[in-house]
């Protein structure tokens, strides 16, 4: 994997200012901006693997990126699901007993808090992996069924532990470099969309090792 290229290439890129900037800005429109970064992200990734030289996507089919962005934001929803329900039942845990006023039942509850918690924490680890590469798996095919195939996708993750663990721990760095530009307040626009695109290169170098996509309708950006 290529880590300094997916950092240096959005720079490659005449219009990357208005691409990264568009981006930015569309964290002030409450979930229709975001599923559009996510778009944006996973197009990224799909540019990568087609072997695009300009891989930067620009803004003319936000409507394409909407789609990606709603189709990614159901993959990991689904993946996440038993996460939230579990975090739920710790929220009960951990108030229940803390209304009835019993120190015993309040301390009994604690502790079964705490250990729901670590249970959410290790399925996390696990299933982390799984809903990134479940997310590739749809940019493959095009189908977001295929990405809910659980068992190949454990088979995919299983093939390549490793590479599947580098790029979840790279997602990590992404982040926080995307949040660095919260410390100067404005910057946020322009490190969170960069962060997001260095993460959609990496993302699309692991689909292009798989393979190209089988399953696109749409045409690689030119170098125009």
């Amino acid at each position: 994997m290529d880590i300094g290229k997916a950092f240096s290439f959005p720079f490659e890129d005449e219009q990357w200012v208005s691409s990264i900037l568009i981006c930015g800005l569309l964290m002030l429109v409450p979930i229709v901006g975001w599923l559009a970064i996510g778009g944006y992200t996973l197009e990224v990734a799909r540019n990568v693997a087609m072997g695009s030289p300009r891989p930067l996507p620009k803004w003319d089919n936000f409507g394409e990126k909407l789609r990606l962005g709603f189709n990614w934001f159901v993959i990991y929803f689904g993946y996440t699901l038993p996460l939230t329900l579990l975090a739920g039942l710790a929220s009960c845990i951990l108030i229940i007993p803390a209304m009835s006023g019993d120190d015993g039942a309040i301390a009994a509850g604690l502790g079964l808090f705490f250990c729901v918690m670590a249970l959410v924490v290790v399925l996390g680890l696990l299933i982390s992996p799984l809903a990134l590469a479940a997310t590739v798996r749809y940019l493959q095919t095009g189908s977001l069924g295929d990405a809910f195939k659980v068992g190949e996708i454990v088979a995919m993750v299983r093939a390549d532990l490793g590479g599947w663990v580098v790029l979840w721990l790279l997602s990590i760095l992404c982040s926080f470099v995307g949040q660095l530009g919260g410390y100067v307040i404005i910057g946020i626009f322009f490190t969170l969309p960069y962060g997001q695109a260095v993460f959609g290169h990496l993302m699309g170098q692991t689909l292009q090792r798989m393979g190209r996509p089988t399953a696109m309708s749409y045409a690689p950006p030119s170098n125009m």
